[in-house]
């Protein structure tokens, strides 16, 4: 007697294929932005060591600007360790908010970029040209309103999060 066990179809197959691929990829990306991350602290071990004698306002900027960059790489695997381990990949308006604090973490890189050429332009004896400080300023200005957008978006996200309290 035959079994009465309905044979998977080849969309079915395909589909569990697929997942797989999914699962594998991830893995993947997981591992090599740990790498990523270690490298990047494995740099700043040797840019803080071999920095003896360098200006200390311009080697705390690099280090503060390092250090975020390992926090936007970390934020990136906790996103896709969440995938890995989220038994359906459906997205929900949660799934936004790594993606907005990784867009503030490098919004504030780039103002710290600014501000530590202007600094070090000033400190250097060197009068800025009017137009290079009128863009810095638009850009500080433009950045900030971006930081503030997040913080918004952010907020408004956590408040349509059910069983969130703040």
């Amino acid at each position: 007697m035959p079994s009465m066990i309905p044979r998977p179809s080849l969309a079915q197959k395909l589909l569990r294929l697929i997942a797989r691929g999914e699962t594998i990829t991830y893995g993947a990306v997981a591992i090599l932005l740990l790498f990523v991350a270690g490298a990047i602290a494995v740099y700043l071990v040797k840019f803080v060591l071999s920095s003896a004698g360098q200006p200390f306002f311009s080697t705390l900027i690099t280090l503060i600007n390092e250090i975020l960059l390992i926090m936007i790489v970390m934020e990136l695997l906790r996103t896709v360790t969440r995938l890995l381990l989220s038994p359906v990949h459906d997205v929900g308006i949660e799934d936004l908010n790594p993606f907005l604090v990784i867009a503030g973490i490098s919004v504030t890189r780039r103002i710290l970029a600014i501000g530590a050429g202007l600094s070090v332009s000033e400190s250097g004896g060197q009068l800025l040209e009017k137009e290079k400080f009128t863009q810095s300023m638009i850009e500080l200005g433009v950045s900030g309103l971006i930081i503030l957008l997040v913080a918004v978006s952010l907020w408004l996200i956590n408040r349509r999060i059910p069983g969130r309290r703040d």
